[in-house]
């Protein structure tokens, strides 16, 4: 097993950190969509799936 480490280490430290990258990206998401930001970015003032976004603001079609 020790030596399996030894010489993959190097794929395993990339690895570990595009995995932390990948729960940092999730993370931020989640705490966004949390704090009703939504994904878009755009504003929903003329947004036509504002009513699937935000339904207590929207009407119900």
């Amino acid at each position: 097993m020790a030596a399996w480490l030894q010489a993959n280490w190097g794929s395993l430290v990339v690895g570990l950190v595009l995995l932390g990258v990948v729960c940092a990206i999730l993370i931020h998401l989640v705490r966004q969509r949390r704090s009703g930001k939504g994904g878009c970015g755009c504003g929903c003032a003329d947004c036509p799936s504002k009513g699937i976004c935000h339904q207590e603001h929207g009407s119900s079609t």
